[in-house]
């Protein structure tokens, strides 16, 4: 560490000189020795990137310096190289089948350790952000329009869409039978609105992110000599298994890392094996990447029986009797938990929100979620709400998969493991509902995601032990709990800025399962439909004109509708409070448009003043929709208010022309 950088990347030549072509193919009549060889080198690389990443200085900014920028990149070089000789001498030789394995696990093991330098590839700083990869699980933009007719999950105009009595869907039934004048009442160029088509998380904040410490994001050079590596392993897989790869692939551009990575994980993925990566991703999260991990001549996936070789597939248990003291002491580097070497953290969550995208059999996606589960309940119950955010995304990769794929009955693991991920949702929301909104919108959106994908798949549990009534039970619970966890965030009014909170449970978690429940047959949703109208009612009165308010309102909006549907039964006793609080609404940002139109134009700037329009006119919209549609629904309730306040002129006489109108034709 204490050499100059001449010296060592003179030191580095002339490794690199010492290892030819010729001299593999001299001792190339030893195969298995020498696949065995490298891998182990490529372990000894790997365990010495961990371990030096871990103890990084915090007073000693010379020597943090050195670290970061000669050490560590030193050691990625020399594995890069290593990596080139497995690939040389595979090419030389025909190796056996029973190496194939060993080559494919010594290439997931530097997978593993480049990943953790390269994080989203958005910077050179190794780190990643939750929104990056909620846009590589999801495959599409989270926020802005994606395709035709579609929008990005954590859209107000998503929600819309897909809530209960929609605004949108309506629209387009009133288009089609010639009501052109309530169809642009109701909907109004949303494509073009960007309040109704943009996340409504703003996932840019730094706490949102992930940060690699054991990389130096000025100089960038950890970061660029992990994408070396990265690419020299796609390179290699794609060379040793045979598969087709376009030479773009391999192609450095930093101005396109952000999408060349996921393409790479991907591919490497792809060749050398899913279940073998998350294997491997496993192994290094609890500490137990050894190498090789089945001993020589046993088939693929046996577990070495040397007492001290646990493996990939053993947790991260220490039986009494199975170690020597002496071995003890000696490993108890090794067994430090992922909050303590966090590099191993941050390797095995991106590597699992990314293996999962190319599958397409549900045996292999089982396989692989056997790897996953262990890491994704350990993160789900820390204590941390940025873990817990990090193993909900890895259930959201394993849902978004799921779903794509098609099959005739509830998988097995499936059933083993529904009721234990639910509860540490469950828990994890608990935790989170009061800490950054980044944090509880992903937990409660895998949450949301996770109990529809049991929903739809109802119809296929004839044969299984997982019934109906148990999946409906879990949707109503968690709709319950959340909008009390979001009662309790109003009665603290706007403090914390928890605007932002609010809106994300509502978008993500809240309004998908009032969705989900108001279709399902007898009103499902009367047993919650108090607490809900407890929670919504006042967030449709939320004060504010800021982008968050008109969000809070607009989302609270979407749950009404699903929740007038789903609990029609008994909302006629409802009529009156939820209809005073729709129009009381509906004439307030009447008033602040008026007033927003009466505003200087100096006063504001013009992109902040047509967001405010088109806000206010986004909140009018969908208002008058739901007015209409508690009107029909509520019945006398409702009815009594609108003609009191058509009576007294308290409103608009247009609006209530409009509420008539609309609600007899929904």
């Amino acid at each position: 560490l204490e050499q100059s950088e001449s010296t060592m990347n003179e030191k580095i030549c002339q490794n690199l000189q010492k290892t030819k072509v010729s001299e593999i193919s001299a001792n190339a009549s030893h195969k298995p020795l020498s696949v065995l060889g490298i891998g182990k080198t490529i372990h000894v690389i790997a365990t010495e990137l961990t371990q030096w990443s871990s103890t990084l200085p915090k007073e000693n900014k010379d020597r943090l310096w050195k670290i970061r920028n000669k050490l560590l990149p030193c050691l990625l070089r020399l594995m890069e190289h290593a990596v080139t000789v497995l690939h040389f001498s595979t090419i030389i030789d025909e190796y056996h089948d029973s190496d194939a394995a060993v080559v494919n696990e010594v290439l997931s093991i530097a997978t593993i350790a480049a990943t953790p330098f390269i994080g989203d590839g958005k910077t050179s700083s190794g780190s990643f952000g939750i929104g990056a990869l909620l846009q590589w699980i999801l495959g599409e933009s989270i926020g802005c329009r994606a395709k035709e007719n579609s929008y990005g999950i954590l859209s107000l105009a998503y929600t819309l869409q897909s809530c209960s009595i929609s605004p949108m869907t309506c629209a387009g039934d009133f288009e089609t039978k010639g009501h052109k004048e309530y169809a642009t009442l109701l909907s109004d160029s949303v494509a073009s609105n960007d309040f109704l088509t943009r996340p409504v998380i703003d996932w840019s904040v730094q706490s949102a992110h992930v940060d690699a410490s054991w990389t130096d994001g000025v100089s960038g050079v950890g970061s660029r000599t992990a994408m070396a590596l990265l690419l020299t392993i796609c390179k290699a897989s794609c060379i040793i298994t045979g598969s087709p790869a376009e030479e773009k692939e391999f192609t450095v551009g930093t101005e396109t890392n952000s999408e060349k990575v996921p393409l790479l994980l991907r591919k490497i993925a792809h060749n050398i094996g899913t279940n073998v990566l998350a294997a491997t991703a496993r192994a290094q999260f609890f500490g137990r990447l050894e190498f090789p991990s089945t001993s020589p001549g046993q088939p693929t996936g046996t577990i070495s029986t040397k007492t001290n070789s646990i493996g990939p597939f053993m947790p991260m248990v220490t039986r009494i009797g199975t170690v020597s003291k002496k071995s003890s002491s000696a490993s108890k580097n090794d067994e430090k938990s992922y909050s303590d070497q966090p590099i191993r953290m941050n390797a095995a969550v991106i590597i699992f929100c990314l293996v999962y995208r190319d599958i397409d059999k549900l045996t292999s996606c089982g396989k692989a979620f056997s790897y996953t589960l262990p890491v994704m309940l350990s993160l789900m119950d820390d204590v941390r709400s940025i873990n817990q955010a990090l193993g909900a995304l890895m259930l959201l990769s394993f849902v978004e998969a799921s779903s794509r794929i098609e099959n005739n009955e509830i998988p097995s693991f499936i059933e083993n493991s529904s009721s234990i991920i639910t509860k540490s949702l469950e828990n994890a929301i608990q935790l989170s509902s009061r800490q950054d909104a980044t944090f509880l919108t992903t937990i409660c959106l895998a949450q949301s995601e996770w109990l529809r994908l049991l929903f739809n798949w109802i119809p296929l549990a004839s044969k299984s032990s997982l019934r109906p009534t148990t999946v409906h039970a879990w949707m109503s619970k968690a709709a319950s709990d959340n909008l009390v966890a979001v009662r309790k965030q109003v009665q603290m009014g706007g403090k914390d800025k928890n605007d932002e909170l609010i809106v994300g449970a509502l978008v993500a978690g809240i309004d998908p399962l009032l969705a989900d429940l108001a279709s399902l047959p007898n009103a499902a949703t009367i047993e919650i439909a108090r607490v809900g109208l407890s929670a919504i009612l006042p967030l449709i009165g939320w004060r504010g004109m800021s982008m968050e308010s008109r969000s809070i309102q607009i989302a609270a909006l979407a749950g009404l509708l699903s929740l007038l549907s789903g609990a029609y039964p008994i909302m006629t006793h409802h009529g009156t409070k939820i209809m005073t609080e729709v129009l009381i609404l509906l004439d307030r940002s009447d008033k602040d448009a008026i007033f927003m139109r009466d505003t200087d134009q100096a006063d504001k700037s013009s992109d902040k003043l047509r967001n405010d329009e088109l806000s206010t006119e986004s909140v009018v919209s969908v208002a008058l929709h739901a007015a209409a549609a508690t009107l029909v629904i509520c019945d006398k309730g409702a009815d009594t208010v609108l003609s009191h306040v058509q009576k007294h002129g308290t409103l608009q006489y247009k609006r209530v022309s409009q509420i008539r109108n609309v609600g007899e034709k929904l």
